[in-house]
């Protein structure tokens, strides 16, 4: 897979992430499912007792792209989460994304 590359990203809302990727391909993100992603030990530690990190009221204090190939998120608990660009990218569940591109969800 060729380096992905956010092109811009912004808030939708106060429930998910909106990026325009280099290559013209868009994902929403919802801000619930990046937190249940965090692959600290922390998180590991919480899914492996099959629960899923943070509260369903979490909120995100903001995120920073480091370098090329990365994105830091700061949570309102205080805990931080770090994605490779690529790592975010593969949690688009668009209908292109998951293999249905024949039904999207807009025209």
């Amino acid at each position: 897979m060729s380096q992905v590359q956010i092109r811009t990203h912004s808030r939708m809302g106060r429930y998910a992430l909106n990026i325009h990727w280099t290559d013209g391909h868009e994902s929403i993100l919802p801000l619930r499912s990046l937190r249940a992603h965090c692959r600290c030990e922390a998180c590991e530690a919480i899914r492996a007792d099959e629960k899923l990190p943070g509260s369903p009221d979490i909120a995100l204090d903001s995120l920073e792209e480091v370098g090329d190939e990365n994105l830091y998120l700061s949570w309102s608990d205080g805990h931080e989460t770090w994605y490779l660009l690529r790592e975010l990218r593969a949690l688009c569940r668009c209908a292109f994304c998951i293999g249905e591109p024949e039904r999207p969800i807009t025209g």
